[in-house]
């Protein structure tokens, strides 16, 4: 799909075919659905592509919208704006984002699915647009809620994609950071995410929370296997980087002499993924600002680094810049992945499979380092990633015991 973002057609010819049936399936896989959302506002956004939803027989707009909007990619959809979405009437776009908020309102319910989302249109009045489970209602001035109400948002995300009894592991003595860490990338893009570098409003601005639980049968389904020749020998393994990272959790653990260690039983349960996701500027520009138009992949890397680092703020508020290097700390605690898709830049980190990786002398944390997503461990990032619309931050933390 990024083939079709970086040769871009003539515009004219710009027109995706939107089909909920394979968005469906391929959601299955991981990081898969955010990561779709993300692609649509960049073929949207930068490239002023369209989009075209095919009606089912006697299916009217609304019903078409309301159709797809059981993924999550489908539910941005019906945020854009008219031009987005072909031959679809202003009329059929407002009342299904009518709809849409009225729903979210009564979030959490009682029944649980594997995913679960929570978005934002900052286009429209703020009380229909922004989130309660979000927002500090309290004012007129719509505050991104406190830490300690992230908490209780962190609690209804996992209760609401999987059973509790599936809550187990490294992630219960860890809700506080992991709140901490979900307040403070959510803040972000309110504070950089609704506007332009030169604080001048987005003609379209949507940001969004979204969870997802894999249980470990479902991925034991999605993740590639090894495979071996006819003469017994292992042929090289197609796999990305964050299902190698799923496949450490899903193989046998080997001890000395390849003997096989004993750990209590159930072990491993599940992924649970945690991403934050906006339309605006993107990480990289907002650090670099007017630079950002004749800086290289290396340099945008190194802004996404800066936006991250120790103390790194661009507001006043005495309690930000809770930097990335504290976020790599929880989650080498937890065993967890972060990746990060901003602008030219995609880059993760596994403290599974490299828990000790760059780890800083002096205090017991790790080094602020991301590794390239097709280099892996490298100086030198990768040049040919599309420009992405905003940015894209997912956390996985594993469920279960003995990890």
């Amino acid at each position: 799909m990024d083939a079709l973002l970086t040769t871009p057609t003539s515009l004219e010819d710009r027109i995706l075919s939107f089909d909920p049936q394979q968005v469906r399936q391929n959601r299955e896989k991981l990081l898969a659905e955010a990561s779709t959302a993300q692609w649509l506002a960049t073929w949207v956004r930068t490239l002023d592509g369209r989009v075209s939803v095919d009606l089912s027989l006697n299916e009217t707009h609304l019903e078409a919208l309301r159709r797809i909007s059981d993924t999550f990619s489908g539910a941005l959809l019906g945020m854009l704006p008219e031009p987005a979405l072909q031959d679809f009437p202003r009329m059929a776009l407002a009342k299904y984002k009518d709809a849409f908020f009225k729903q979210q309102r009564t979030w959490p319910d009682l029944n649980v699915s594997d995913r679960a989302s929570l978005i934002c249109l900052d286009n429209i009045p703020h009380s229909v647009g922004l989130p309660r489970q979000l927002y500090s209602t309290a004012t007129d001035s719509f505050k991104v809620a406190s830490r300690d109400q992230f908490l209780h948002l962190v609690e209804h995300l996992m209760k609401a994609v999987t059973h509790e009894e599936n809550i187990r592991g490294a992630i219960n003595g860890h809700r506080e950071r992991l709140a901490t860490i979900l307040h403070e990338l959510f803040k972000n893009t309110h504070d950089h995410a609704r506007t332009t570098v030169d604080k001048r409003p987005l003609p379209i601005s949507i940001r969004g929370v979204y969870s997802r639980y894999y249980s470990a049968e479902d991925l034991a389904k999605t993740v590639p296997k090894s495979k071996k020749d006819k003469n017994g020998n292992e042929l090289p393994l197609v796999i990305n980087q964050v299902e190698r990272y799923a496949s450490y959790f899903l193989r046998p653990r080997v001890g000395q002499n390849n003997r096989l260690v004993a750990v209590e039983a159930p072990t491993f349960l599940g992924l649970l993924e945690l991403s934050i996701f906006d339309t605006g500027p993107g990480f990289a520009a907002t650090y670099l600002k007017d630079r950002i138009a004749d800086s290289t992949a290396q340099d945008q890397f190194e802004a996404v680094r800066g936006c991250f680092k120790t103390g790194r703020s661009a507001t006043e508020d005495e309690t930000r810049g809770y930097g990335l290097w504290k976020v790599l700390r929880d989650l080498n605690d937890m065993k967890g992945f972060i990746r990060v898709r901003t602008n030219r830049v995609h880059v993760y980190r596994d403290f599974a499979l490299y828990k000790n990786l760059f780890m800083q002398q002096e205090i017991v944390a790790p080094e602020e380092r991301l590794m390239d997503w097709q280099r892996g461990i490298t100086q030198k990032v990768t040049e040919g990633y599309p420009d992405m619309q905003g940015a894209l931050v997912s956390v996985l933390i594993p469920l279960g015991d003995n990890l």
